[in-house]
């Protein structure tokens, strides 16, 4: 589906899923694009000056839906009507434009286009009208390359799991140590559940090509970090255990046979989904959680 976006395009869905997640919203609704968009949108962000970029922020703040309590994984989120509308309009957007790749201000030409929403009201408020930002956006002479395409998780893994390994081994226990802006976990902890993720996904992987079906029980539960003592244990080799799962997993799916990527799937009370959902969910569940690490 997001073959088309641009890195910075879905670091936006990305980080918008982490928002929905951290106000307890099952949906990624609009407002959690637009507080995204405020912080990947260069176009945006040079428009909305000083006072302007602090009232829309407030005001979007102020309309949040929020839930009870934070959602335990940003995979349990999903897009709302509106948000599929802003996708929708966004590659519509970039169509219009004569632009083969789904950027950032696509996206925030998709919000405005969203009448009777508060997203884009507070953007029309301060100035932010589509005509503008198409002309700005019409000008753009290069639109970024895309990310790699959600058909080869195995080498979009591969390039998450090279940055962030790069980026994380250049950092003592001090680092680790430190917690997390939107979730009750340190570094450490919250890298300590993506090492529960992949090793049972490692067994998953197993049993799907192995038996007709997969059925498990759920997802590793959040208090297994606790459980575990993440907290306690060396951040430098939480690290590498983390990284070298996953590369024991690219190396695995990439040798998926065709005919058992669309094998069904049962995890926990969720509906039956292909083996090819199940292991796009994991990408997208490690890049919001390598996404709330590095903020």
């Amino acid at each position: 589906m997001f073959n088309r976006y641009t890195e910075q395009a879905r670091q936006v869905l990305s980080q918008a899923r982490v928002e929905a997640s951290a106000s307890g919203s099952v949906l990624i609704e609009v407002e959690h694009l637009l507080l995204s968009l405020l912080k990947e949108d260069k176009i945006l962000l040079r428009l909305l000056q000083g006072d302007a970029f602090e009232a829309v922020r407030s005001g979007i703040l102020q309309n949040l839906p929020r839930g009870d309590r934070p959602i335990s994984t940003p995979v349990d989120t999903r897009f709302s009507t509106g948000s599929k509308r802003v996708l929708a309009y966004s590659a519509e957007e970039a169509e219009r434009l004569g632009h083969m790749l789904i950027d950032s201000f696509h996206l925030t030409l998709g919000v405005l286009r969203i009448e009777r929403c508060a997203a884009g009201d507070l953007l029309r408020k301060h100035g932010i009208e589509s005509v503008m930002l198409r002309s700005i956006a019409g000008g753009q002479k290069k639109v970024p390359s895309p990310a790699p395409a959600r058909s080869d998780p195995a080498a979009e893994l591969e390039e998450l799991v090279a940055k962030t390994r790069k980026h994380l081994k250049r950092y003592a226990d001090v680092y680790g140590e430190q917690p997390l802006l939107k979730k009750p976990w340190t570094r450490k902890q919250a890298l300590g559940h993506l090492v529960d993720w992949a090793a049972a996904h490692h067994v998953w992987l197993a049993r799907a090509l192995t038996e007709p079906r997969l059925v498990s029980s759920g997802y590793p539960a959040d208090d297994w970090v606790s459980a575990q003592k993440y907290e306690n244990y060396v951040w430098q080799e939480i690290v590498d255990l983390w990284s070298a799962l996953n590369l024991l997993l690219i190396h695995v799916l990439a040798k998926i046979p065709e005919d058992k990527r669309d094998l069904e799937c049962r995890i926990g009370g969720e509906g039956p989904i292909p083996l090819s959902k199940l292991i796009e969910q994991y990408v997208e569940h490690c890049e919001g959680v390598v996404a709330s690490i590095l903020a």
